[in-house]
């Protein structure tokens, strides 16, 4: 098990947050962000915490799959993606703070 290795894995996820942002095979990158956080749990030493925020991560790509609208020009619209994307974009970055932890605690 490897916390650098499961770092690795997660940070694979940014492209696919791009690709959500831009309306590109949604439940797809929602199914793939799933696949990997399970190849990240097979990597890092699990927690609770660790669960919780892995758990609120798919959750809110989930939401944002399901919630996202084409922005057809509307401002308001791009803006509401942005923001619910900006929440899948923070659970990862909690989860990734998580396992940075696990590899200064040696």
């Amino acid at each position: 098990m490897s916390a650098q290795t499961a770092i690795e894995i997660l940070d694979s996820m940014f492209d696919l947050f791009k690709q959500m942002g831009s309306g590109i095979a949604l439940d797809l990158h929602w199914l793939e962000i799933v696949q990997r956080l399970h190849r990240v749990r097979a990597e890092a030493m699990w927690s609770g915490d660790l669960d919780f925020v892995a758990t609120k991560l798919k959750a809110q790509a989930a939401y944002y799959a399901g919630a996202y609208r084409q922005p057809d020009g509307s401002e308001q619209v791009r803006r509401l993606n942005a923001e619910r994307l900006e929440e899948v974009v923070k659970c990862y970055s909690i989860l990734r703070a998580h396992l940075e932890q696990q590899i200064s605690r040696g």
